[in-house]
């Protein structure tokens, strides 16, 4: 009865197992799960910009996530630099776990006088000198744009500190849902590859493959300085804005997809 009693309930431990388990360790390059950090505080090791902070009230996994505060506009993102981030190089893939409150924010009306039907927005973004000009950019690896109508559109872009930005967008066929959503992406200044994957599948109109020593359109650098997580709006919304939590934010060698990493970063 004994063995019985063990085997049953090991049974029912590895039922509630996820399907897909963490990646090795020795695979992770990043993993924030915001479980160690304090609520109302950000995870050691980040500095922040805007209001944002850890709460344990929504949470996608364990019993924390980042939440994001309104703002009409601006960057409400944590931020983590240093050798940590520059010795991941020119290659990785990454993934969070995003949900947006409802209902959401709506923007000027350009019919009333008010400028700006549309805001470009950047949930992840990493800073880095591009690989083409060795001049400051701004790679946005998980953008959106959202208009008027409530319409989304996810997008890859670039924005140089003093030229032009530049990158690929999908046709306007999504919206943001109250529901978690997957977002992962993929990059590799080798072949300077770009890859972005919603809830699991690809967007194709987001991919982009150069080759080698092709920088046109892409400049995926050889490293990043720095990257954040959370969400900045370049464009005004009306008030009282977006909130937005975050969860589970990895970053691996190879791709990581629905798994359930370490709720801190793996040392």
């Amino acid at each position: 009865m004994r063995m019985l009693s063990c085997l049953l309930a090991f049974a029912a431990v590895a039922a509630e197992t996820p399907p897909n388990p963490a990646v090795a360790p020795a695979q992770l390059l990043l993993a924030e799960g915001f479980e160690g950090a304090p609520v109302g505080g950000i995870p050691k090791g980040y500095t922040k910009e805007g209001p944002v902070r850890v709460v344990d009230d929504v949470f996608h996994s364990g019993r924390k996530s980042l939440r994001i505060e309104a703002a009409v506009k601006g960057p409400r993102r944590v931020t983590k630099s240093g050798p940590d981030i520059t010795a991941i190089g020119g290659e990785h893939w990454g993934r969070l776990y995003f949900r947006v409150a409802q209902p959401v924010p709506t923007l000027p009306d350009p019919a009333k006088g008010q400028k700006g039907s549309s805001v470009h927005i950047a949930f992840v973004s990493g800073k880095a000198l591009s690989p083409q000009f060795n001049d400051p950019i701004e790679t946005r690896l998980v953008g959106a744009n959202f208009n008027g109508a409530g319409d989304v559109q996810y997008l890859f872009n670039v924005q140089p500190a003093k030229r032009g930005e530049f990158g690929a967008i999908t046709t306007p066929r999504f919206r943001f849902g109250p529901e978690w959503t997957l977002a992962e992406w993929h990059v590799d200044s080798a072949t300077q590859t770009y890859q972005f994957f919603l809830n699991g599948e690809e967007l194709k109109e987001l991919a982009v493959s150069n080759g080698a020593g092709k920088f046109a359109r892409t400049e995926i650098p050889t490293a990043f300085q720095s990257l954040s997580f959370g969400l900045t709006n370049y464009q005004p919304t009306q008030t009282p804005g977006f909130i937005v939590w975050i969860d589970d934010v990895a970053l691996g060698r190879t791709r990581l997809g629905p798994t359930a990493p370490p709720a801190v970063r793996a040392k």
